[in-house]
């Protein structure tokens, strides 16, 4: 869902809108750059006599200059620049961390995984091109078929990121709710299916953009020619009003996923409350102890995934309301001023979006903060080891740990260790029917993978 595409913007697009905003040049409606001579520009209502305006003259008042003040361009560039490195870099350490390290190899991990991939491509396909266009917003060097595929890639890994989001909270609320419906289930070879069915339903949803999106031009009012000149990538203005292509994708991507998740983060945490208050064995047991740590375990995980849904959904809102106020709100005295903002600010958020969630990773995760310097710092990860690393690093449907941990010892170990300590637990002590089916939960083996 590329920012300057799926806008009923030229590529040159938001440096275009951008630069009309800060040099307050004549204010031009995001109709200005209509392909039909119906809608050109009224040149005596705007202050263009096309008389008296060559077409490249012509083109400069509607698109502005073809390249924004020195120090404004600087300034963009070093803004989207640290945003494109700090996102590149921390979007590569996730996909790194997980790959090596076997105790990162947990279904959460692989659509965190997936959700790192998507940002990655993103931020490759679209960012440095943007920049560039602050530099050269006319005409577009790239060509009709990366105008395609920008736009195409773009709105695939949009969609992948909503999708993602989504598949996970419904992991977490599987595995907190109805763990032992989750456990009956294939592990994580279901999650490689899944995920692999939303990257096909996400590129097969993205296509129509694809086939939109084309090299368009102005038309000159005197001879109704376009000016080749002023070629920039963009989806046909005429397409939101034949199709609701931006209603659609905003009820679809937006609300009903945030719907989705808000349903089921509230329905965790009530869960999680009325576990907490459950009286599991004597005080001090040690089936009591895991219990909490188990709960603590699983609370912190929730916080990490609920500080990526949010900030995903902060950073998504200007987009959607920008769109929306555009298409529904141009008879408002104000439009056009709000309008500006609204775009600029939708236009950064669109892309921190895909920085964020590696920094949310480390401030929220112990064990992304530990796996992150082992890879920064070079070293072996058993330096960094300890028991609260090796529980944070467990299977999340495995949320208990051995007594002591010792490089080099499997999951399947550990497990087996543990369930034959919850096994002896079971004969020598009494628990009700309802501890005893929490207990037989946190001692099921994880599935083969």
């Amino acid at each position: 869902m590329d920012w300057a595409t799926e806008y009923p913007f030229p590529e040159g697009n938001s440096s275009m809108v951008f630069n009309k905003s800060i040099d307050n040049i004549n204010q031009i409606l995001a109709t200005s750059f209509n392909m039909a001579p119906e809608h050109a520009l009224e040149a005596e209502e705007y202050g263009c006599f096309t008389a008296n305006c060559s077409p490249s003259e012509y083109v400069e008042f509607v698109l502005g200059p073809q390249t924004l003040p020195l120090y404004k361009a600087i300034l963009i560039t070093i803004i989207f620049g640290a945003v494109f490195i700090t996102g590149v870099i921390g979007n590569l350490l996730v996909c790194i961390v997980i790959i090596r390290h076997s105790t990162m190899h947990t279904a959460t991990n692989y659509y965190l995984f997936s959700l790192a991939v998507s940002d990655l491509l993103y931020l490759l396909f679209g960012l440095p091109t943007e920049i560039f266009l602050y530099w050269h917003q006319y005409p577009f060097l790239f060509g009709l078929t990366f105008c395609k595929i920008r736009a195409f890639i773009s709105e695939a890994c949009t969609y992948v990121s909503v999708f993602t989001i989504v598949a996970f909270s419904m992991e977490r609320f599987l595995a907190i709710c109805y763990p032992l419906y989750l456990y009956a289930m294939v592990g994580f070879k279901r999650a490689m299916r899944i995920i692999t069915a939303l990257w096909i339903i996400s590129f097969l949803s993205a296509i129509p953009f694809g086939l939109l999106t084309d090299i368009q031009y102005l038309i000159y009012p005197l001879d109704n020619a376009p000016i080749a000149e002023s070629a920039f990538c963009s989806m046909s203005p005429e397409v939101p009003n034949i199709i609701p292509i931006f209603e659609l994708s905003f009820c679809v991507f937006f609300v009903i996923p945030m719907i989705i998740i808000i349903l089921l983060y509230g329905r965790m945490g009530a869960k999680i409350r009325s576990r907490a208050t459950l009286k599991l064995g004597v005080r001090h047991g040690t089936i009591n102890q895991e219990a909490r740590n188990s709960q603590k375990k699983k609370k912190t995980v929730i916080r990490m995934l609920a500080a990526v849904v949010v900030t995903f959904f902060v950073c998504w809102f200007p987009f959607h309301i920008q769109r929306l106020w555009y298409l529904y709100a141009k008879n408002i005295e104000n439009f056009q001023d709000i309008n500006e903002w609204l775009f600029s600010i939708a236009g950064f958020a669109y892309y921190v979006s895909c920085t964020i969630n590696p920094i949310v990773y480390s401030v929220m995760s112990r064990r992304y903060r530990v796996a992150f310097k082992e890879l920064l710092c070079g070293k072996p990860v058993g330096a960094y080891y300890n028991s609260g690393f090796a529980r944070d690093c467990s299977s999340f449907r495995e949320p208990t740990t051995a007594t002591t941990n010792k490089r080099g010892y499997d999951r399947v170990q550990s497990v087996h260790v543990r369930s034959s300590h919850y096994d002896n637990a079971n004969e020598t002590a009494s628990m009700s029917s309802n501890r005893v089916l929490i207990k037989k939960t946190y001692s099921l083996p994880l599935p083969k993978q």
